[in-house]
């Protein structure tokens, strides 16, 4: 099996194909926000690099969400076409999930957070379970970082095993939570508590890839059918657009 993975819900715009034989390749842009115009030629160029065509692809791929709205409409918009138009499948990657990924040599928890705006940011806590697959320890959501901090708090970090007491944080909007993510400020019952080493805060199209074979090898009745026909594959935007929220306010004026 063959998966296509497409990542545009954070800075920078990734791609990456992944094998059940565990090899995984990528190509990640170095540009800012550059998803719209510099998707396609990515996945071009990764697909001739590795000698293949989307015939020998049987899923695309796209990072589902939360993140920026703009690109999450990118990478769904675009796995659907190329799904429709070679007739494979296609499925979505929850995107908080797939930082488990992200440093495959570490085994606390992870939590992603994602600048959500107003005051909000996109978070979860996850960690890697004995199959390979992600574990939420709490779901994602938007939340304060005040709400985020008690979260963490209320988590049973003694029941879970080899990565009890320490929790690492990722993405984007660590910088909007100031002393929060501090050493050991998370929580009085974790005893390690830190910030993801730069280059591997935030999303890539590897780890999406991962989490699609994941998903697709190991079907749950959560996700009975994860490679599904195109249409089935929607953007988890995680609450309302700014345009949205202000013209439900404007109908209830």
């Amino acid at each position: 099996m063959m998966v296509l993975a497409i990542e545009t819900t954070g800075p920078f715009a990734s791609v990456a194909l992944a094998g059940e034989d565990g090899r995984v390749a990528e190509i990640s842009s170095d540009r800012r926000m550059n998803h719209l115009k510099g998707l396609c030629a990515m996945i071009a160029e990764l697909l001739a690099g590795e000698g293949l065509s989307l015939r020998d692809v049987d899923c695309v791929a796209a990072s589902e969400g939360p993140g920026s709205f703009t690109g999450i409409r990118i990478g769904v918009s675009t796995a659907r076409a190329l799904a429709q138009a070679s007739g494979i499948a296609a499925t979505g990657v929850p995107t908080l999930a797939a930082f488990v990924y992200n440093l495959p040599a570490y085994r606390g928890a992870v939590c992603p957070v994602f600048d959500a705006r107003r005051g909000q940011v996109y978070s979860g806590v996850y960690r890697l379970g004995e199959n390979g697959g992600p574990v939420a320890l709490l779901d994602g959501a938007a939340r304060t970082p005040a709400e985020l901090r008690r979260a963490i708090e209320g988590i049973d970090w003694e029941a879970q095993g080899e990565c009890a007491r320490a929790i690492r944080f990722f993405g984007d909007g660590i910088d909007l939570c100031g002393d929060l993510f501090a050493e050991r400020a998370a929580s009085s019952s974790i005893v390690e508590a830190d910030l993801a080493p730069a280059p591997a805060r935030f999303q890539k199209a590897s780890c999406a890839a991962r989490l699609a074979l994941y998903m697709l090898q190991n079907p749950s009745p959560a996700v009975a059918d994860a490679a599904a026909s195109y249409a089935a594959l929607l953007p988890v935007y995680m609450r309302k657009a700014e345009a949205e929220r202000r013209l439900a306010e404007m109908r209830n004026i």
